[in-house]
């Protein structure tokens, strides 16, 4: 027995065969396959002005993990910057390396000049110019430390272009026949170049007793009773060309030297001075 055929649509049906699901005698249904993803809203908020936007993404397109190219980006931007880093570094160091060079130049440079200074410098020369001699009031003689003296020196720099400075710290004694009845500081003061200075050392008396020879010296009015003496200087001078100076040179005097008397009238008979 041959089964019905259903009868066609009627004309005018504007149902689309392709949208009816397709059945199978026997068999089951397919499920409704599943609407396509809302398209991206923009939707400006009415109390924002025109150029700012709320965009609204489907959270199956958000990335939980940022996107290999960017770690692509870092990666170049960080080879860039370690570049540009090895690149700066040897102007650095030129410049570093120069500048030590530049300093370790002109101290040398000032070492030579100052040995240079040391070694064609000449010492000072000095001579005794006068002598004169003090006593304490009520003073009987018999003690050097009543008795106050005065040298006066006559200090030649020899040195063209160089001057001197004498520094504090330099001790003079003043000696008979061995015996140091007086002893003092040397001034501390500055020389100009080429030319003399007078110096006034100011020496005091010891605790020793004063020497016959100087006691009688001393008491002479009318005949001078002649006396050596002995002066001995540990002095303390730098050499100095212009505001450059030398570091400090000790240098030893000794004068020989014999006055007419140590009364009134005192006179240098004779003096000879070596450093």
């Amino acid at each position: 027995m041959e089964g019905r055929v259903p009868p066609p649509p009627p004309d005018g049906d504007d149902t689309d065969d392709n949208s009816l699901p397709l059945q199978s005698s026997g068999s089951k249904s397919l499920p409704p396959t599943p609407p396509p993803p809302p398209p991206l809203l923009i939707t400006p908020p009415p109390d924002m002005c025109s150029e700012t936007y709320v965009i609204q993404i489907p959270k199956d397109q958000i990335y939980r993990i940022p996107p290999p190219e960017n770690a692509l980006f870092v990666e170049r931007r960080g080879k860039k910057a370690v570049e540009k880093n090895k690149k700066s570094r040897p102007k650095c160091w030129v410049w570093i390396t120069g500048s030590i060079l530049v300093v370790l130049a002109l101290i040398i440079a000032l070492i030579l000049v100052t040995l240079s200074i040391v070694y064609r410098s000449k010492s000072p020369s000095f001579s005794v110019a006068h002598v004169l001699v003090k006593y304490a009031p009520n003073s009987t003689h018999k003690h050097s430390q009543s008795a106050g003296y005065t040298i006066s020196l006559k200090a030649n720099n020899p040195n063209e272009i160089m001057g001197i400075d004498y520094d504090s710290g330099g001790v003079v004694t003043l000696s008979s026949k061995g015996k140091k009845i007086a002893t003092g500081k040397f001034p501390s003061l500055e020389q100009g170049e080429t030319g003399f200075k007078k110096i006034k050392v100011f020496l005091k008396g010891t605790k020793e007793t004063i020497p016959k020879e100087i006691e009688k010296s001393m008491k002479a009015n009318k005949t001078k009773v002649p006396v050596s003496l002995t002066l001995n200087a540990k002095l303390r001078v730098k050499l100095k060309l212009g505001v450059i100076k030398t570091w400090i040179i000790d240098m030893d005097v000794a004068c020989k030297f014999k006055v007419n008397t140590l009364g009134v009238g005192s006179m240098i008979l004779s003096e000879e001075c070596q450093n």
